[in-house]
């Protein structure tokens, strides 16, 4: 082959230049690039020429998508496309390779190579296609990467997850010899790669009692190649590269694995279909929570479990979607930004982007790809969108802490925000959002109307009260800080005086103290279904909380909590929270484990305070005295606001109005149930959120 010219494709130039043949793409047509890797092996260059398809062609082409991550932007290699020298990442180039066949040419659409990515306009109407470029393909090929090299050499092979597999088990099975005297060399030799997705296949085939990953099955006819420990630990560092690739983290490869019929893995030389994994993975879950194996899986090796619960929960979350699109029930967009928010994108504008091909129900106006307007705009469509179409204010119900958008509208939820938000505020708000339990304020009344190019919101409700005083903020791992904060709490509540001293809520204030902890609720299972019927259980939340007290690290009833004196009021209106020097903290019955869990849920990143009404509430950290307790129509929990400086005209010729900042929502025992929304002799206000 000639000379090739070397060119820099990330530049307006260079991009002209390779593209020049195939620049422009009729968006009627749904015109795309096809990517033709030509055939080749070894270290000899891939050789690649694109060409321009329509999807709606009569028969529509034949292709394959990859789903990749792009990896370091400045660890490149070169390849050559449309007959110049570009560079791609390291992870692309590894790509190609492993994709590259001897004698044919492979045909394959790459959103690196056949989208100008220097073109602003081309990219948004490209990515309006991504629904139809991976629902109309072949497969996806999923490269997750090579196997690591410090591994033992691995057999290129392909799991199916049926009767293909039926050879490689036999070769698995015939690893398991009985002669006990292995060499060293002998163990080094084993395919831990190869084991590893075999034990995966076996999940399908019965009780985990009878797979040698699960139970140590020695015996005079069957023996491991080093100790059942060591055998455990081997396989699970051998999987361990699979999942922690950055494939399982990027937005950008759900839908490129959801929308497709089919899709198969890339690791190295091993290809895994899709259909393999989920099918196993679903056999493992129907087992490892029932009585008949519950138990092994339970006392298993913690790195198995470790790494089988990570890889499950990233599959279980794409077998859910998949499903929804396979039986034609509904996707919305914020059900499916919460439940990918963990999974990060280079440009923060695709947080919303990288998931728009997935979603079939547009209760609100649309998204359409923009990639001229900001992240913050987005964000704020994408709120507002869901609120409009639902009718409701779910969108606030959220964590609303900002990180890399700090100029982002208070009311709005920062998408960016590191591990989906985790890491700074409280996931379990994420996970449970058991803010569903309660009924939705003034639902006849929604009101919700944008301003100022969707920076403020007019929303209107009842309330007003304003937070007389805030206790500590509960926040860490640490038992120790959560119950110094649960301590301060009960100080605030002034339990230490006066336990019993009427609380508006037509209760004590010590009652409404423990209600607000665990929001009046008990958690009898993790379902979220069975803590909606656990409102208004009479004793039985009482004494989930009695429990909870004599088990937990984080109890103020803890020897280390409060002083004998401060708590002895509580223990003469109820000698049932009196500890002994025998109490075995951090032990827990089931149903103490899970109201333990609940309430450290519910109480993360948060602090108790006092209204001026003498309402007790559970609120965001960043409560302060003077702030304002609302409940706003449409929403299902109070709001606390705060009145953000003086005044500002953004109504045209409509004069000032006062501005709120939203910190989010809060817990006010007495007020849950629509007392105050439902009113009617407080007046309606119309406030502006900004």
């Amino acid at each position: 082959m000639g000379h090739q010219e070397r060119i820099n494709i990330r530049s307006p130039a260079g991009a002209a230049a390779v593209y020049k043949d195939v620049a422009q793409l009729d968006s009627v047509q749904e015109e795309i690039r096809m990517l033709h890797l030509e055939c080749g092996s070894g270290s000899s260059l891939p050789q690649c020429t694109l060409h321009r398809v329509s999807l709606r062609s009569d028969p529509p082409p034949k292709y394959e998508a990859l789903s990749y991550t792009w990896g370091d932007e400045n660890d490149r290699r070169e390849i050559a496309v449309n007959g110049y020298i570009v560079d791609v990442t390291v992870n692309l180039y590894s790509a190609l390779r492993r994709l590259r066949l001897e004698n044919e040419t492979r045909v394959l659409w790459i959103d690196a190579l056949c989208i100008n990515q220097t073109d602003l306009d081309e990219r948004s109407q490209q990515v309006q296609l991504m629904r139809n470029i991976y629902t109309l393909c072949d497969r996806t090929v999923i490269w997750v990467g090579e196997t690591p090299e410090d591994l033992s050499p691995t057999w290129g092979m392909h799991w199916y997850g049926d009767e293909k597999d039926d050879k490689a088990m036999d070769w698995f099975w015939d690893d398991f010899y009985p002669e006990a005297d292995l060499s060293e060399a002998d163990a080094n030799d084993v395919d831990w790669i190869f084991h590893a997705f075999a034990n995966i296949r076996l999940f399908s085939g019965g009780h985990l009692s009878d797979q040698p990953l699960f139970t140590d099955l020695t015996g005079d006819e069957f023996s491991y190649s080093m100790s059942y420990p060591d055998y455990c630990c081997q396989v699970a560092d051998a999987l361990a590269p699979f999942y922690e690739s950055p494939w399982w983290t990027r937005i950008w490869t759900v839908q490129e694995v959801i929308l497709p019929a089919k899709a198969t893995f890339l690791y190295g030389p091993i290809a895994i279909d899709m259909s393999f994994l989920l099918d196993a993975f679903s056999a493992l879950t129907g087992h490892m929570f029932e009585p008949c194996c519950s138990e092994v899986f339970s006392s298993s090796n913690f790195s198995v479990r470790k790494c089988l619960r990570k890889l499950g929960s990233a599959l279980t979350n794409i077998k859910n979607i998949r499903t929804s699109h396979g039986n034609g029930a509904s996707v919305d967009l914020w059900e499916t930004m919460t439940t990918f928010r963990a999974r990060f994108a280079t440009d923060n504008r695709d947080k919303v982007h990288g998931v728009l091909g997935l979603i079939n129900s547009w209760p609100g106006q649309p998204i359409i790809p923009n990639y001229r307007t900001t992240a913050e705009a987005i964000y704020c469509q994408a709120a507002i969108s869901t609120a409009t179409g639902t009718k409701s204010l779910l969108p606030l119900h959220f964590p609303l802490q900002k990180h890399a958008c700090p100029g982002l509208s208070s009311w709005c939820v920062d998408w960016t925000a590191a591990s989906g938000l985790a890491d700074q505020l409280n996931d379990f708000q994420w996970s449970q959002q058991q803010f569903r339990v309660f009924p939705t304020h003034g639902k006849d009344q929604f009101h919700l109307t944008s301003h100022a190019d969707n920076r403020i919101l007019e929303v209107k409700g009842r309330g007003g009260d304003r937070v007389a005083s805030v206790g500590r903020i509960c926040q860490g791992n640490d038992p120790t800080e959560k119950r110094k904060a649960h301590c301060d709490w009960f100080l605030l509540a002034d339990l230490h005086r006066n336990p019993t001293k009427p609380n508006p809520a037509r209760c004590s204030n010590f009652e409404a103290f423990w209600k607000c902890l665990c929001w009046d609720m008990i958690m009898r299972t993790r379902e979220a279904a069975v803590v909606e019927s656990a409102r208004s259980t009479g004793t039985q939340s009482y004494e989930a909380f009695v429990g909870y007290c004599h088990s937990s690290p984080k109890s103020v009833f803890h020897p280390q909590g409060l002083s004998q004196a401060d708590r002895e009021a509580v223990l003469r209106l109820d000698p049932k929270f009196e500890t002994t020097d025998d109490t075995d903290w951090g032990h827990y019955s089931q149903p103490d484990f899970l109201t333990e869990q609940f309430i450290n849920g519910l109480t993360h990143n948060t602090t108790m305070f006092l209204t001026d009404s003498g309402y007790l509430g559970l609120g965001p950290p960043e409560t302060q005295v003077g702030d304002e307790v609302w409940c706003l129509f449409g929403g299902q929990m109070p709001f606390v606001l705060r009145q953000l400086g003086a005044k500002q005209e953004f109504l045209p010729g409509q004069g000032e109005r006062q501005l709120h900042q939203v910190f989010g929502i809060c817990y006010v025992h007495g007020i849950m149930d629509g007392e105050i929304a439902n009113d009617e002799n407080i007046s309606v206000k119309t406030l502006y959120l900004a």
